[in-house]
Formats: C-alpha cells, structure tokens, sequence
C-alpha cells in the first residue's frame, strides 16, 4: 500500500512540474512583432537638434516576426546583385554606425545611424536602399525602406543617413547591418553592402528601448524557472511526509 502511495505521488508531482515547465515555455515563446520609428535623408538636410524631435513623431513601423535562426549565407545568396539595362555602375563606397541611448547602462544600445556613402558612374541617377539587422549570425531581417533620392558620380556630398530607434522584439545581442541599394528606376537591387564589406556594419551590442529601460526583464523563461523551482519545493516536502509517515507505520 506504501509503495502505491510512493509511485501516486510521484507521477502527481512530475505531472504537475511537466504543466509548469509548459507554462514557462510558452509564455517565453510569446511572439512579440518587431516595433521601430525612423527618419532619414540626406546628411547634409539633416540637423542634429531637429532629429530627435523628428524620430519622436515618426509613425511607429511594425515588422514581421523578428527571425533568430537559420543561415545568413543562404538568404544573402538570394540578394545577389542583379542584371541592370541602364549603363550605370553603382556602388558604396563607405557606411558608418553609430550607436546611442543605453538607458539601464548595460552596454547595449536602442538607437542606430548608419550613413552611407552610394556612388554611380556617369550621369545622375535615383535609387533607394533598404536596412536590414542580422542577430549574432542569424538571418537577415528588413527594418527599412528608404524614399528616392539622387546620387551623381563620386561626391561624399549626397551621403545618405538612417536613423532608428528599436522600440520593441528586438532580443539583446550583437547586430549586424545589411544595406541594400536599389536602381529606382527599374527597381533593380544593384549593390548589397554589410558587415564582410565594412566593419563598421558588424557586432553592434544592441536591443530594444523595452528590454533597455525595464531592468527586471526576463521574459516568460525566467517565470517558467520560477514555477518550477516551486514545484520542485513542492515535491521535496511531500516526499519529506511520506517518509515520516512510513516510519510512523513501521513504529
């Protein structure tokens, strides 16, 4: 009769650890979409003190599900420089980072520029790019689109500039940045520029303004630990009662 009791509360208890634990993980499995603002232009339009008045009323842009996993390679393959018709060679020529606004001082940081210099050979040409971020390795993920904008020969003077603020689905880690620059004409992706081009587009430490202003975040991971470090109080202390309540028996 003990040793049916014994096995009764066994199974009980890892049932009920085995809920918990399923708990934890779905609630850290929780999707939350990718959030940002961004303003960008020309760097010479762009002045300092107006910038961030214009990041805090730019439209908050919503993104699909932020992608951790699979292969980088394989998704900058598919982003191969395509055939264009219109006589030009495009290229860039230089990109630059920065980083700023590390809110709880941890090291990573919610709001990025990144600054590119496009070139074209021959006469005037319009194109526009897209941004991506990679996290520590994974796969490339879109974050913005730039309007048209011209670009004549080799002159730093039309150096273009993004600024983005990472509101929210965007884990802690080391990003990198991939530039995408497009013929507007004929919407032709003409050059791919990231971090095996320019270092400077490589292991930037950075997450979203949340997790950068909410110290005690933790994420249903941690939560589900939490009840499970319960469950496993739990099942010490009835193994506790069932052993004082055998020997009681055998007394």
């Amino acid at each position: 009769m003990q040793r049916y009791s014994l096995t009764k509360w066994i199974s009980q208890s890892v049932a009920c650890l085995l809920i918990l634990a399923l708990g934890g993980t779905v609630l850290a499995a929780e999707e939350v979409l990718p959030l940002t603002q961004s303003v960008a232009g020309p760097v010479a339009a762009q002045e300092a003190e107006k910038r961030s008045e214009q990041l805090n009323q730019a439209d908050v842009d919503e993104h699909k599900a932020f992608v951790i996993t699979g292969s980088r390679m394989q998704a900058t393959a598919q982003r191969s420089v395509a055939a264009h018709a219109t006589g030009h060679d495009f290229s860039i020529f230089d990109a630059q980072t920065v980083i700023s606004r590390d809110d709880d001082d941890d090291g990573y940081y919610h709001r990025l520029k990144v600054t590119f210099d496009a070139d074209v050979s021959g006469d005037e040409a319009w194109v526009y790019a897209k941004l991506y971020l990679s996290l520590e390795g994974g796969p490339w993920n879109h974050y913005f689109t730039t309007d048209d904008f011209p670009i004549a020969g080799e002159t730093t003077e039309d150096d273009y500039e993004v600024v983005t603020r990472l509101l929210d689905g965007y884990p802690t880690g080391y990003y990198d940045v991939l530039i995408e620059l497009y013929d507007a004409d004929d919407e032709l992706l003409v050059v791919n520029y990231g971090p095996y081009d320019d270092i400077d587009l490589s292991v930037l430490p950075m997450e979203d303004s949340f997790r950068d202003d909410y110290d005690d975040y933790g994420g249903g991971g941690a939560f589900g630990l939490g009840l499970v470090l319960i469950g496993l109080l739990g099942v010490v202390v009835r193994y506790a009662a069932w052993r004082k309540e055998s020997e009681t028996e055998c007394v």
